[in-house]
């Protein structure tokens, strides 16, 4: 190697120790932490996460969730089974988030990027904690950044706050941690509808054919008839895409006076559902929560509609099968809108006949 240049290298390096030195420790540390993962440990523990603790403003506990043989569950839900799916993308959102810089040390400061302490009663961040045997801090995740993509964040008892390359969703909704889904029944499959209301009132609604287009409402009065074919034809869909917005152990409920609404399929799955409105104190112009509970079978001449079916059909078995692991032992809060649905009576499908001029 030549003098001159060893003398460069020499240079450099004298360069780099001078800035070294100059540079307030506070700024070497930030500058080191650019572009690191905010949690490099959990790229390596991902897959062997097995509890992890929600909790947002006043230390509250959104949710606790925990992971066995039968998959991930909410403690706070009764150990109802949690959305996989959002545990899914917080996880592997959380290992890859990047620092993209640092931001304020000064606690004065966390509430204007929603970084405070989760315990501070006004809070508006949501924090994230693992197990202790994990070693891995607990994040607070803040608010999305202004201008520009994503979201500011600090380490459980870390000074430093930071903004990460990304947003993720971390719910301060216990409900948002639930599997929503109950059912999906398509109303393309229904063939017959019954409702009986704890009065003894009963709505049936059937099709004489699979192949029919339109339900026929049954009971209709003289001098009434349905106000349309879609007023009659929509309790079909009463169990289609239907998810819930609470969940609670069936037998924490008092059943009494339920009504019920029962739907068959082509096919010969027959679901029961008991429809029951519980008061509720403030809670919204009805001041009442709506719970269903449910049941799957086969076709039962109890549901005699007269439509061809297998009710010894194996596919029908197991699905009801599969529907009755999932809702066996639940109560669901449901939105006021499907319930109503499902809670209908003749007087809300029929008009009086208009007379001919």
């Amino acid at each position: 190697m030549s003098r001159k240049h060893f003398s460069w290298l020499a240079i450099l390096a004298l360069a780099a120790v001078i800035v070294a030195f100059l540079l307030p420790g506070d700024e070497a540390q930030e500058a080191e932490i650019v572009e690191q993962p905010l949690l490099p440990e959990l790229q390596e523990q991902a897959n062997d996460i097995a509890w992890l603790q929600v909790s947002a403003a006043g230390g509250e506990i959104i949710a606790t969730l925990v992971r066995s043989d039968a998959g991930w569950t909410v403690e706070e839900a009764d150990g109802y089974r949690a959305d996989w799916e959002v545990l899914k993308s917080l996880l592997s959102g959380l290992a890859a988030a990047r620092v993209v810089e640092p931001k304020t040390s000064n606690p004065s400061y966390y509430d204007r990027l929603g970084v405070e302490d989760v315990s501070a009663p006004d809070a508006s961040g949501v924090q994230l904690a693992f197990a202790a045997s994990t070693g891995l801090s607990a994040v607070i995740l803040g608010n999305d950044a202004r201008g520009r993509e994503g979201q500011y964040a600090r380490l459980a008892g870390a000074a430093r706050s930071v903004l990460l390359d990304r947003s993720l969703d971390l719910p301060a909704d216990r409900s948002a941690w639930l599997d929503r889904s109950i059912i999906d029944i398509s109303d393309s499959e229904v063939v017959e509808v019954e409702i009986r209301h704890a009065d003894g009132e009963i709505v049936v609604a059937r099709k004489s054919s699979a192949d029919d287009e339109d339900f026929v409402l049954e009971g209709v009065a003289e001098g009434f008839e349905p106000k349309s074919a879609w007023t009659v034809n929509s309790l079909a869909g009463s169990l289609s895409s239907l998810d819930l917005d609470d969940t609670s152990r069936a037998d924490q409920l008092n059943w009494g006076g339920a009504s019920s609404f029962r739907l068959l399929s082509a096919d010969g799955l027959n679901v029961e559902v008991d429809l029951l409105a519980v008061p509720v104190e403030g809670e919204g112009e009805a001041d009442e929560a709506r719970w269903i509970r449910l049941q799957a079978g086969l076709f039962t001449t109890a549901l005699d509609s007269g439509v061809e079916g297998d009710g010894d059909n194996a596919e029908t078995a197991a699905r009801a099968d599969e529907i009755n692991n999932r809702v066996a032992g639940w109560a669901y809060r449901i939105p006021d809108y499907k319930f109503n649905a499902m809670n209908k009576r003749i007087a809300d499908l029929v008009q009086a006949v208009e007379p001919e001029e």
